[in-house]
């Protein structure tokens, strides 16, 4: 059993978590049975602060003096803060019936089951102004960065302003809670027969059942107190009534912004309350599968073993999910389109309980609108549907409690799998080697039911489906040049699937005679669900040395081809006899993957004493990855090619042991350089969002009081590491993220 409490520094609060295993073999009349229990309990805290700069865009010429050419400042400012708890229960259970020599029975049960609770509190620029201006060849024609006439500014050397000051700003603050509970069970049962010295065969029945649901709000309190209004009036127009002047600093080890005068965001009496919003989702999904796998052993010569078998899944999954909004205009309108310019907006002193005091306690370091901002709260409630709906009550709105057609999507898929290796073993003079060859062969058929919206109001259930077969190969093998030293090759093609989310097919036709003028088909929205997977031809070649009896030394290279990645595009549809643009997700842009990895282990046992604990891991990886950049084109200057999302080009880790007597210790370093985040996102337009380099510091300790108990300690994050993203080029900061560090301690007993 091991007990364990954790505490983060961010968000000041205790976690914990609680398992116990439990293991044994009972002779019995009917044969051997072995049994296992286990159960993990746990709950943890977190905070995440978050500063945001920008987007960028360029200044008016002559508007900052001694500005470079092309100067580039930020629309604005934002800060967040994200807290919530997750917990988590985890069961698993094991019986084995050992029913005879040749049969051996396995019965297994999984279950999880997952909470989480989260408010994420956002006080951010709302000028109401469109983004800088472009003509045909690209030059600025209106120009919406607020620079304070006067003020002075710094640039980095690629011209984008480090510090300075904008105005009117004018802001708003929103608020975002969610709900979430989500389960699984996982039941499976196997035989295993060991039909003669060389057959082995294995029968497998697997049923998984799993949900997600999740309950959401929204609330936004405004600087405006009417609608039609902006920071400056133009665009005809009215001047926001509470404008503030801002003054940024992203040069020091902590970027910050604060306003001139801090008494117009601290106070209660120049908030409206613009908006509210509510969300519901219930999905669920089960699969059933069935497999039968056979072995067959050879001896001597060539071949060493046969394995195949077949395999069937059926996977059935339901979306539900609603989104409901409420203008809390005059009269409460229940929509925003139609609302008049100038129409007023409810004051917050109406309702001066729906607000909180903010930031956090110790917000990045301090120096950021220390004159306080509000943030949006909720009502008094049992969970966030409770809070959710005495907010409404307030205004006499109505939550959506129930799904229409375009919230629901059922899906399912089916897979038809045969497959079959061949295991081997040879030697050319004095190197051995073994491998296998083999190859998988999957049919796919998938259906999407959804609902087609009509222009004229009127809906009608479609069903759609996709089918497609994949084969593929795969082989291996293994030089064992020395008993010390080996090298390894393999190939293998792979697929993955795309997620049921963007799958889904729930069609909004647009007015037929708007149409693209390029190809004369009026326009469309859907998911899309003939999409294919993503495909891979991978190729690794690897050589390890195991130069001692704790030491090795491994290096590989690899070199993957990959097909059809996911991004937003275009297709051409066909519904009620007629085509139409589809806006939606499809496979386009190809790429590919290559790069090495190399590693070192070694424990200095040599040493004498106690120094011979000492032990040291090394590991790192090169990956030079790119794919086709779905937003590039001949009349715009984005690049073709971007990195592929989420891989760093160098990543590495940095590990001390030390394994001696009754204590084990390890002090870990890992960092990686700068990666792609996504493609798209905010201000990303097609230059992609980027991670700029970090690396984390980690550390635990064990000690055995004796050979039943146990104490450990261990801290994550321990240098407090920050995350910045920025779009296209490290000179352009989008985001500034900092998180909790972790400082655990735990017991374990072992009987």
């Amino acid at each position: 059993m091991t007990a364990r409490g954790n505490y983060y520094d961010r968000v000041d609060k205790p976690g914990y978590a609680f398992s116990g295993l439990y293991s044994n073999r009972y002779d019995t009349g009917i044969g051997e049975i072995g049994i296992l229990l286990n159960a993990v309990y746990s709950k943890s805290q977190y905070r995440q602060d978050g500063l945001l700069a920008g987007p960028f865009g360029e200044a008016r010429p002559g508007s900052i003096a001694n500005a470079p050419n092309n100067a580039q400042i930020p629309y604005g400012f934002e800060v967040y803060v994200d807290t919530g708890d997750r917990k988590r229960l985890g069961i698993a259970a094991a019986v084995q019936w050992q029913a005879s020599d040749a049969v051996l029975v396995t019965a297994q049960y999984q279950g999880t089951k997952y909470w989480f609770n989260r408010t994420g509190a956002y006080y951010y620029d709302f000028n109401n102004l469109p983004g800088n201006q472009y003509d045909s060849q690209g030059r600025v024609t209106q120009y919406n960065t607020l620079p304070t006439p006067g003020s002075a500014f710094t640039f980095n050397k690629d011209g984008y302003a480090t510090s300075g000051s904008l105005s009117p700003q004018t802001f708003e603050t929103g608020r975002f809670d969610q709900e979430l509970w989500s389960a699984s069970q996982n039941f499976t049962f196997n035989v295993g027969w060991q039909a003669t010295d060389r057959a082995k065969v294995n029968f497998d029945v697997q049923y998984l059942t799993s949900y997600y649901n999740a309950d959401r709000n929204g609330h936004v309190l405004s600087l405006y107190n009417r609608t039609g209004q902006n920071a400056t009036g133009q665009y005809g127009g009215t001047v926001a009534p509470h404008p503030s002047t801002v003054v940024f600093d992203l040069r020091g080890k902590y970027p910050r912004w604060d306003v001139t005068n801090p008494a117009v965001l601290n106070n209660p009496a120049n908030y409206s309350l613009p908006f509210i919003a509510d969300a519901l989702q219930r999905n669920d999904a089960d699969t059933l599968a069935l497999a039968y796998d056979i072995e067959y052993d050879f001896e001597g010569g060539f071949l060493k073993k046969l394995r195949g078998g077949a395999r069937y899944s059926d996977n059935s999954i339901d979306l539900r999910g609603t989104w409901n909004g409420v203008c809390l205009y005059q009269g409460i309108a229940p929509g925003c389109r139609d609302v008049p310019a100038g129409t007023p907006l409810i004051p917050l002193s109406r309702f001066p309980q729906l607000s909180m005091k903010g930031p956090s306690k110790n917000w990045f370091d301090g120096n950021t609108v220390t004159g306080g901002i509000l943030y949006p709260a909720f009502p008094a409630g049992k969970g966030v549907w409770e809070q959710t709906k005495a907010l409404y009550a307030l205004f006499g709105a109505q939550t959506k409690d129930a799904f229409t057609p375009g919230d629901l999507n059922r899906q399912t898929e089916k897979t038809y799998t045969a497959w079959g290796i061949a295991d081997y073993a040879f030697e050319l003079g004095s190197i051995r080697f073994d491998g296998g060859a083999g190859v998988r062969i999957v049919k796919t058929r998938t259906t999407s039911v959804g609902t087609q919206f009509n222009v004229d109001g009127s809906f009608t259930g479609i069903s759609l489906g996709n089918d497609y077969t994949n084969v593929l190969p795969s082989m291996n093998i293994r030089a064992r040049l020395t008993d010390q030293f080996q090298m390894r090759f393999a190939y293998s093609k792979g697929v993955a699937r795309p997620n049921f989310d963007v799958l889904s097919t729930n069609v909004t036709l647009q007015n037929p005679n708007q149409v693209d003028p390029n190809n004369g088909l009026p326009f469309a929205s859907s998911g899309n669900p003939f999409l294919r997977p993503i495909k891979s031809d991978n190729f690794d070649l690897t050589a390890e040395w195991y130069f001692a009896p704790t030491g090795s030394l491994t290096a590989g290279l690899f070199y993957k081809k990959v097909n059809g990645f996911l991004s937003s595009g275009r297709f051409i549809g066909t519904y009620g006899g007629r085509q139409y643009n589809v806006n939606s997700t499809l496979n386009s842009g190809d790429g590919t993957v290559k790069g090495l990895e190399a590693g070192y282990q070694q424990f200095f046992d040599f040493l004498p004493g106690l120094l011979s604990g000492f032990g040291i891991q090394a590991n790192y990886t090169y990956v030079d990855s790119n794919v086709e950049n779905p937003f590039s084109s001949s009349s715009n200057n984005l690049p073709s090619t971007l990195p592929l999302e989420k891989l760093s080009k160098h990543s590495y880790n940095l590990i001390g042991l030390y394994e001696k007597g009754p204590v084990t210790a390890r002090l870990a370093y890992n960092g990686r350089s700068s990666y792609l985040e996504q493609t798209t996102g905010s201000g990303a337009n097609g230059q992609g969002q980027f991670a700029k380099p970090f690396a984390s510091l980690d550390a635990s300790i064990s000690v055995n009081l004796n050979e039943h108990v146990a104490v450990s300690a261990d801290v994550v994050n321990l240098n407090n590491r920050m995350n910045v993203l920025y779009i296209g080029t490290p000179s352009a900061p989008l985001q500034y993220q900092l998180n909790d560090r972790r400082f655990g301690l735990s017991l374990r007993a072992t009987y």
